[in-house]
């Protein structure tokens, strides 16, 4: 099995691959990846980065099928290009938000999100709450007061990051009777699977899923329903109906030979 795991900025996260290393299967191989070739920044969050981001996932996406990847997993709490990759693609793509919610909230009554800031979380971390039907399953949605740029290590030490969210994670369950935590960038996820040597739950009373190692192995799992059970990997039915073949045939080729018309907007 080979699965394309791509974080959809312009850096991957720290320890990510190592992470993933740990509890891939033995059968399992996977290419770690971001979009520094089109997006140079080392994060998104703004509703404007993210819709710069979509397209560049989206792509990669295409083209990870067209190579023979059996899954692609979009390692970013935005969850961007999810929707549109599920309906061009009929290989499987798993993203972190919708992964580790749906996963918490079998783990769980109540889930906690504890993300970067009040901007992701008040908008972005509610949107897609809304967006996934769980809201009935969230606890509270809280934040470490760090941006998203500047958690990687050599902006601010691991040791802050985990100190903060090991602070704020014992409020929701203490408070908001959280169950179980959902780091809300993962970032953050990849830093604690890396610093803990084990899941932190002592610290904090309730276990802690890292989003992107959960995303990870729902995609090994949703590519071998693929290939055993014969499933597909989203319905057509619906939401998820691919436009015709020959319009995408015909709007792909477009694209190419005009690579990009709104590069004519910039200044």
């Amino acid at each position: 099995m080979k699965i394309l795991v791509l974080s959809p900025f312009g850096k991957t996260e720290p320890f990510g691959r190592e992470n993933l290393e740990k509890v891939k299967r033995p059968d399992t191989e996977f290419d770690f990846e971001c979009l520094e070739d089109v997006f140079p920044l080392p994060y998104n969050t703004y509703v404007y980065n993210t819709l710069k981001c979509v397209n560049g996932a989206v792509e990669r996406i295409i083209r990870a099928e067209q190579d023979g990847y059996d899954a692609a997993v979009i390692s970013c709490m935005l969850d961007p290009g999810l929707m549109e990759a599920r309906a061009i693609v009929d290989i499987p793509v798993t993203a972190t938000f919708e992964a580790s919610a749906h996963v918490a909230a079998m783990m769980g009554k109540r889930f906690s999100v504890v993300s970067t800031d009040p901007m992701t979380v008040g908008g972005i971390d509610m949107r897609l709450v809304d967006l996934y039907g769980i809201r009935q399953n969230v606890a509270s949605l809280r934040w470490i007061g760090i941006t998203a740029c500047d958690l990687y290590p050599e902006i601010t030490p691991t040791e802050e990051v985990a100190r903060r969210t090991v602070q704020v994670s014992r409020k929701c369950v203490e408070e908001d009777q959280a169950e179980v935590i959902i780091p809300g960038c993962t970032i953050i996820g990849s830093l604690l699977t890396n610093h803990f040597d084990t899941d932190p739950a002592e610290l904090i009373g309730a276990p802690v899923i890292d989003p992107m190692i959960v995303a990870f192995k729902m995609a090994e799992m949703m590519a071998d329903m693929c290939k055993v059970a014969g499933y597909p990997a989203a319905s057509r039915a619906g939401f998820y109906r691919k436009p015709p073949v020959e319009e995408t045939a015909g709007l792909r080729k477009f694209m190419a030979e005009n690579k990009s018309p709104e590069q004519f907007y910039y200044k």
